[in-house]
């Protein structure tokens, strides 16, 4: 075993961490206090507002060339998920990462595991998504925002938290649309598609349709969106340690074999779209809202087919 790599891995992955409790921590009490505090049960009574935001976005006609990019690039990565999947792990076992999930049960209720926590340097980086990392940054703006009265660190937790909301419930709609198989799971190259799933199937044998899109990469996406257009000023600081961060984490769970690359284009895009959506929980609307929604796809089921359906308005 390589110990330094693996000393100067840490290292790396340690500072991360550090500089991410640093903006938690420092950028909330020298922020200016200029936004009305929102009210705490919002989170939940603004889902449907935000959703509807959110879909209008999605598929407004400024949303054409990124639909584009994210169908284009999900095709290409499909096409070749199995190839760069081998060459993602040949790569981790280099790096003495391994190519399991390490994270270990630290709460459990039952044969449910509540908290997952790492317990290496690979495991480490897959935590970088987990869903406690990630209401653990929001509650870390809350907690700030109420101790030095700051509504802007105070909101932007609220927003996190209600971003995570809205973008899980879509999120979970398409696993079981799309019911691609995880990697560790396959049963043939690249992943079987298995669309709508019993819940009972899903709920049993979840790792056989909940690959596609990854959750991690769009809470991600969505976390580090929300703060940087919440503090803009330290942009120069936050977009270098978002795509650092989403590196790390989009590499180990392919080395892993929790998700395949191609689930991460739809993912990437569903956390900055419902970021946006979620910047706006809180604020008056506009009475010019240029947003309108000029096509929409949504899947459907019956009783005699599934698919999906699409909607175009002129």
């Amino acid at each position: 075993m390589n110990f330094s790599l693996c000393i100067s891995q840490m290292k790396k992955m340690s500072n991360l961490l550090v500089v991410t409790i640093l903006i938690l921590f420092s950028v909330g009490a020298q922020a200016e206090n200029q936004e009305d505090k929102i009210e705490f049960k919002s989170i939940f009574t603004e889902i449907p507002s935000t959703a509807l935001l959110g879909l209008k976005l999605g598929f407004s006609k400024e949303s054409l060339p990124w639909w584009g990019a994210i169908i284009g690039s999900s095709l290409i990565f499909i096409n070749n998920d199995e190839y760069l999947l081998q060459e993602f792990q040949r790569t981790g076992r280099n790096l003495n990462l391994g190519n399991e999930d390490k994270t270990k049960a630290a709460l459990t209720s039952g044969q449910i595991d509540i908290i997952r926590l790492p317990t290496d340097i690979g495991s480490l980086m897959y935590f970088l998504g987990d869903g406690w990392m990630h209401f653990g940054i929001a509650g870390g703006f809350v907690y700030n925002g109420l101790i030095n009265e700051n509504n802007r660190a105070y909101n932007t937790g609220l927003r996190l938290m209600h971003g995570m909301t809205v973008s899980t419930i879509f999120n979970q709609i398409l696993k079981r649309t799309f019911g691609r198989e995880s990697p560790y799971v396959r049963s043939e190259p690249g992943g079987r598609w298995r669309p709508y799933p019993s819940i009972p199937e899903y709920q049993e044998r979840t790792s056989r349709y909940d690959a596609m899109p990854s959750g991690h990469i769009m809470t991600a996406t969505m976390t580090f969106t929300i703060i940087n257009d919440a503090y803009p000023e330290y942009s120069h600081f936050i977009l270098p340690l978002e795509w650092t961060w989403l590196t790390l984490l989009g590499f180990q769970m392919v080395n892993n074999g929790v998700h395949w690359l191609g689930d991460y284009p739809l993912g990437i895009g569903m956390g900055y779209v419902f970021a946006k959506a979620a910047n706006n929980f809180g604020k008056a609307p506009k009475a010019d809202d240029p947003q309108k929604v000029s096509w929409m796809i949504l899947p459907y089921q019956d009783s005699e087919s599934s698919g999906i359906s699409m909607t175009v308005r002129f």
